[in-house]
């Protein structure tokens, strides 16, 4: 069943942000089967990123807003099968690590991380 981290889950997250996404150990059920998705969002000052960080196992899950600087995803599954539906998805938190599992099991995920191009 899907559940959001509290406070405390959250900083044990945090604590192990040195450690790449695969190393990580879920603070809910204890596997190391930590999951990240971003998704790039335009329209403010600069491209931003709402974030997903869940666990493969449980469902347990994190999800954040950041200002996505000079990064960029080199490639959105979610984005390219549900285009303008996407929203629709992310209101499901169910449904949506379900799909997320999904292209991490087809190898869509993790995302390629890259620098965007001055001015781009």
């Amino acid at each position: 069943m899907t559940r959001p981290y509290d406070q405390n889950h959250r900083e044990t997250l945090g604590a192990q942000l040195h450690l790449p996404v695969a190393e990580r150990t879920c603070p809910v059920c204890g596997r190391t089967t930590m999951r990240l998705y971003h998704h790039t969002t335009y329209g403010r000052s600069e491209p931003s990123w709402i974030n997903y960080l869940w666990c493969g196992n449980c469902h347990a899950y994190s999800s954040s807003f950041t200002g996505a600087g000079r990064k960029m995803v080199e490639s959105d599954p979610l984005l390219e099968q549900y285009g303008d539906r996407i929203s629709e998805v992310f209101r499901d938190p169910e449904r949506l690590l379900t799909i997320l599992d999904g292209y991490w099991k087809a190898g869509k995920l993790p995302q390629v991380i890259s620098r965007r191009p001055r001015g781009g």
